[in-house]
């Protein structure tokens, strides 16, 4: 008979696999297609977005009563919060060479050890999680632990994700989405993915300032949060509606692309072809 707590693991997993297939799913109408470099992205917005759930569930389930079979999943989303945060960093570090250099870690150092500390935080509450370490310590400071490092990690993660995207996320306001793209007009997951992390700090913000007030406010920021999306949609519709022409450079280098007739000519995965000497 499978135990209580195999019956919460496999929950709070098939949860966050609906939440990494979804975002996938959404990168790859964006896109038009998937490769290592796209679950990658993948990992770490999912991760991100079910360390955000873990820390709404705490707020909610206290004003809600409708969240509080959640709260017992807390623990278990935060172990998987983890992992995804982990094979985001391996597959950064040692599986895309050509993505991430040394330079690139270089330029972008403080992205890169905000990330870091996220991950040695979470890997750390991931540990203590286990009955061999939480029966060697006292349960009020264990809780402790878990409570505040899961909030610090949770800093920690989206500023490593605000940090190091925000200044695509501002030309793609300013000038739409780029020929890569099948679909332009779709914000980047990031921008949803942060988006999200915000609006839980904010209901965490205001819980702290006034726990009577966030009841009320919640909904109200919640729907500031569809807002926003359905506004980056607008944006994204009135800049770059439809797929632009391809540039040669792009087209080689993009997934799924082949070169035809003699090198001369590309096809990029979603059918638009350029010739190499109208470049």
């Amino acid at each position: 008979m499978i135990s209580e707590s195999l019956k919460k693991y496999f929950i709070a997993t098939v949860s966050s696999l609906a939440i990494f297939a979804l975002l996938l799913l959404y990168l790859f109408f964006r896109r038009g297609y998937i490769d290592l470099y796209i679950v990658n992205k993948v990992f770490a917005g999912s991760s991100l977005i079910v360390l955000a759930l873990v820390l709404l569930i705490g707020s909610l389930g206290r004003f809600y009563n409708f969240f509080d079979p959640w709260l017992v999943y807390r623990k278990h989303l935060g172990i998987i919060s983890f992992i995804l945060a982990l094979f985001h960093g391996i597959v950064s570090l040692f599986f895309l060479p050509g993505r991430f250099t040394l330079s690139y870690f270089l330029t972008n150092y403080v992205t890169f050890i905000l990330g870091l500390l996220g991950l040695i935080l979470l890997g750390y509450l991931f540990f203590i999680s286990f009955k061999v370490f939480t029966s060697k310590m006292d349960p009020k400071k264990w809780w402790a632990y878990q409570v505040w490092g899961g909030r610090v990690a949770g800093l920690l993660v989206f500023f490593h994700l605000v940090l190091m995207k925000y200044p695509g996320w501002i030309r793609w306001y300013q000038n739409g989405g780029n020929d890569e793209l099948v679909r332009p007009f779709m914000p980047p997951a990031s921008i949803i993915a942060a988006a999200f992390g915000f609006f839980v700090i904010l209901v965490r913000l205001f819980e702290s300032m006034n726990q009577k007030l966030v009841k009320s406010i919640t909904p109200i920021l919640f729907m500031g949060l569809i807002i926003f999306v359905g506004l980056s949609f607008y944006i994204g519709k009135s800049k770059t509606p439809v797929a632009l022409p391809i540039k040669w450079e792009t087209c080689i280098h993009l997934y799924g692309s082949r070169v035809l007739n003699n090198s001369t000519k590309c096809a990029s995965i979603d059918g638009r072809v350029v010739t190499k000497l109208e470049n």
